[in-house]
């Protein structure tokens, strides 16, 4: 190897500079892989999309609000990206509440990327009700809703 007072200056530069960017290089990708790691989880960890409707019309929620009428058929919608949750054996099942007393559990229906239940009519009860979506013992979304009596 030839001493280092035959090398030229501008070599030595030209040398400096690109070791320098392929350290920038290295650190750049592993900052990105760290940050899309990141990205996931935090994707992970949002409640799904849910909300209470008076019916599903082609796949999607029709008359959502959160107060209905007594003698109204009820449907909680969830939307459920398979790629972000990872749920065994896809059960989640759907826990309606009134108050604290628990009405009904039941295996929500799976669709492409939601699922959906519903209560009958005749369950329904003037008061406070919540709906929670649930995968074992993880909380994935809650709604809460009322029930009026009608207004004839």
């Amino acid at each position: 190897m030839p001493p280092l007072r035959y090398i030229r200056k501008t070599t030595l530069i030209f040398l400096v500079v690109f070791l320098s960017f392929i350290g920038h290089r290295i650190f750049v990708s592993f900052s990105a892989m760290e940050n899309q790691q990141r990205k996931e989880e935090i994707k992970k960890s949002l409640p799904l999309y849910s909300v209470i409707c008076r019916n599903i019309v082609g796949g999607s929620p029709f008359g959502v609000d959160s107060v209905f009428p007594l003698h109204t058929r009820l449907h909680y919608y969830a939307e459920l990206p398979k790629r972000a949750w990872a749920v065994p054996d896809g059960k989640i099942v759907h826990v309606w509440f009134n108050g604290a007393d628990t009405v009904q559990k039941v295996v929500c229906t799976l669709a492409e990327n939601a699922c959906e239940s519903s209560i009958a009519p005749q369950k329904l009860v003037p008061g406070d009700w919540s709906v929670d979506a649930v995968s074992g013992r993880k909380l994935l979304s809650s709604r809460q809703f009322k029930v009026e009596p009608s207004k004839e």
